[in-house]
């Protein structure tokens, strides 16, 4: 089960059929518990990820199904009719994408790579649970490179932005190289 905080009080959970099956969801006759300990399971591991209090008021919506995979949207608190976390998911994925690494030095390595491949990327440095998180653009070939010295985080971009501590606004990986040239 896969997890990323689309915002405050939204959580989007990816499960396979694997997982799923494994459950015992994909028999042909299994019991209504099992979707209460399945819920049960999504809000402890809100509750473990994300150290949030989970109050009296839940949804969960499914945001899509394919062959793979069962996406799901658990709100927290009060619930808007008007599908909005839709809209803010989608946002948030054309925006960019969200990298989290161990360490500084893994940006500094990742910004002296790509100015030796010669290769320019507008990206937000931002701290955030004392994390390093280093936002950028979808551009293919960056992102397997960015994919070498860090990893793809499970956060919105949107909640990175507000909770976190903006280091460097624009053109991160430029400023480290000036600031940690030999």
């Amino acid at each position: 089960m896969k997890l990323e905080r689309l915002a405050g009080n939204k959580i989007k959970y990816s499960i396979t059929f694997e997982e799923l099956s494994a459950k015992g969801f994909l028999q042909e006759e299994f019991e209504s518990f099992i979707w209460y300990d399945l819920f049960d399971e999504m809000v402890e591991i809100a509750k473990r990820e994300y150290h949030c209090d989970i109050p009296d008021t839940i949804s969960i919506e499914i945001f899509s199904l394919n062959s793979k995979e069962i996406v799901l949207i658990l709100t927290m608190g009060e619930v808007k009719q008007e599908g909005n976390h839709v809209n803010e998911f989608i946002d948030s994925k054309i925006k960019g994408t969200v990298f989290i690494f161990e360490s500084i030095e893994d940006i500094i390595l990742l910004a002296f790579c790509l100015k030796n491949l010669q290769i320019n990327a507008n990206c937000k440095l931002v701290l955030f649970e004392d994390n390093y998180y280093l936002i950028t653009a979808n551009e293919h070939p960056l992102i397997i490179l960015i994919k070498e010295y860090g990893k793809e985080a499970n956060l919105s971009i949107s909640l990175i932005e507000e909770y976190g501590h903006i280091i460097i606004e624009n053109n991160a990986l430029e400023q480290l190289i000036t600031y940690f040239k030999n």
